[in-house]
């Protein structure tokens, strides 16, 4: 909640007072702008501290008590924490404040249902809501227990009749935590319309397009940025260069990389760009120059290392893109493409218990959830030693509706071909043709010797009549 940039300011300066004169007097809220400031830099030791002081000057401060308990928790010494809400409990009516406290606590424990239960009961007895909402957010986002956080900035939305700048904002980045970049784009929207000179949100609302595959929105919020300050815009061009060249307009996309090297003559991300350019224009000699000098410039450019084994790659030097993607994955081996471009140039060299391995590093994770290219790889790369096995994880997803269904099906009509189960071989067909009919010519292409069976082929010339 510290974001209050004057506030942060005068903070830091009455804590260098503080610091070079202990004894000084400072009224409460001193007192606790200086506490907000050492808990800012985590340093609890300190913030105690200077509550400690505070509580000589004010020993009947229930706010300083309340802090004390929060600091606690903050340094995860639960048992001091539940003394002090004990001791505030002991000596007035249980309030709000107290409900939040033993909610941060279950919290940090792992009890998240208390939790939540006990947010409920400290939002429902509180006259001011919206601070209510506040103080448990900001401690559910720095705590990063995003869902339960959206759930009440959600209900901050709904029960705050005045517009609250610092809970939309938090509420759009939830929405990006938890992949819901439309809902964010929405907030950001909203939030343009309260302050359309704000640069920091016109840049979120690009980035929220630019994840949504929406480039030509995004390339409007970052012009819109741009126009509120041309002041650090160095990302948002960059930004603005990659939606441009996403939507094959490469020469604009290069033009403004160019304009970036004028001033910032070893900006590899400018450089990047512009290589990237290239390669979506199939000049892959003059992308592959650009990444080697990336990487002369900066040896620890991972991204500059993954185009180079692409490219490599697609020109089937699988010896050469293997080396390019270890350097890439150097430091970088939780990035689940990178783990998957590994998995492929492993696979098509015949390393498949290492293709195998490194596959399953990035599959089961958040990322890849809904990655059906991953899971059909994963699925491919198991089936060279095990059919069944490749089977069973593709009819894991199906069963799961997963959203490539159509591609799914046909992938399993392939492996159950291969298995001899024409019945489940048939089955998966006419639902891949019921979904997708036009990708049955894809199929042809995996299964070629599917063509020679009359029932298959009568049941596809049947739904290209129906179509």
């Amino acid at each position: 909640m510290f974001d209050n940039k004057n506030y942060l300011q005068q903070s830091e300066k009455l804590a260098k007072r503080y610091e070079s004169d202990r004894q000084r007097y400072f009224e409460l809220d001193e007192f606790i702008a200086i506490s907000d400031y050492y808990v800012l830099n985590k340093n609890y030791k300190n913030a105690l501290e200077v509550n400690s002081t505070a509580e000589i000057f004010y020993p009947s401060s229930f706010e300083l008590k309340t802090i004390k308990a929060d600091l606690y928790i903050k340094s995860n010494e639960f048992e001091k924490a539940e003394q002090i809400i004990r001791d505030i409990e002991n000596s007035s009516d249980t309030g709000p404040d107290t409900y939040i406290l033993r909610g941060e606590i279950c919290i940090k424990r792992n009890n998240y249902k208390s939790a939540e239960k006990l947010f409920d009961k400290a939002i429902k007895l509180s006259e001011d809501k919206e601070y209510a909402i506040e103080i448990i957010c900001d401690f559910l986002m720095i705590t990063h227990q995003i869902r339960l956080a959206k759930k009440y900035l959600e209900l901050a939305q709904e029960i705050i009749p005045n517009i609250n700048i610092e809970l939309m904002y938090w509420l759009a980045k939830c929405y990006e935590f938890e992949s819901e970049f439309l809902k964010a784009a929405e907030i950001y929207e909203k939030m343009t319309v309260i302050d359309p000179f704000d640069e920091n949100v016109w840049d979120d609302l690009g980035d929220a397009y630019m994840l949504l595959s929406k480039y030509e929105n995004a390339v409007k919020a970052f012009d819109f940025r741009l126009a509120a300050s041309a002041a650090n815009a160095t990302e948002t061009l960059i930004n603005k260069a990659e939606c441009l060249s996403l939507l094959k307009k490469n020469n604009e996309a290069i033009k403004i990389y160019s304009k970036i090297l004028d001033t910032e003559k070893e900006n590899t991300d400018a450089m990047f760009g512009i290589a990237k350019c290239y390669e979506r224009e199939g000049i892959d000699n003059v992308a592959e120059r650009i990444y080697l000098d990336i990487v002369s410039y900066d040896p620890d450019y991972a991204d500059a290392y993954f185009s180079l084994a692409t490219i490599y790659a697609q020109k089937n030097e699988f010896i050469i893109a293997e080396q390019f993607m270890r350097k890439a994955l150097n430091d970088s081996d939780n990035i689940p493409a990178f783990l998957i471009q590994m998995s492929k140039i492993l696979f098509q060299q015949n390393k498949i218990d290492e293709a195998r391995k490194t596959i399953e590093k990035s599959i089961y994770g958040d990322s890849c959830e809904h990655d059906y290219q991953a899971w059909l790889l994963y699925a491919e790369i198991v089936a060279f030693d095990n059919i069944e096995k490749a089977i069973n994880i593709l009819e894991t997803k199906y069963n799961e509706s997963f959203y490539a269904v159509a591609e799914i099906c046909y992938h399993l009509a392939y492996y159950h071909f291969i298995n001899e189960d024409m019945s489940q071989c048939t089955a998966y067909i006419e639902r891949g043709i019921e979904l997708d009919p036009d990708m049955m010519k894809s199929f042809f292409e995996l299964c070629p010797e599917i063509m020679l069976d009359e029932h298959i082929m009568s049941i596809y010339f049947s739904s290209k009549t129906k179509k």
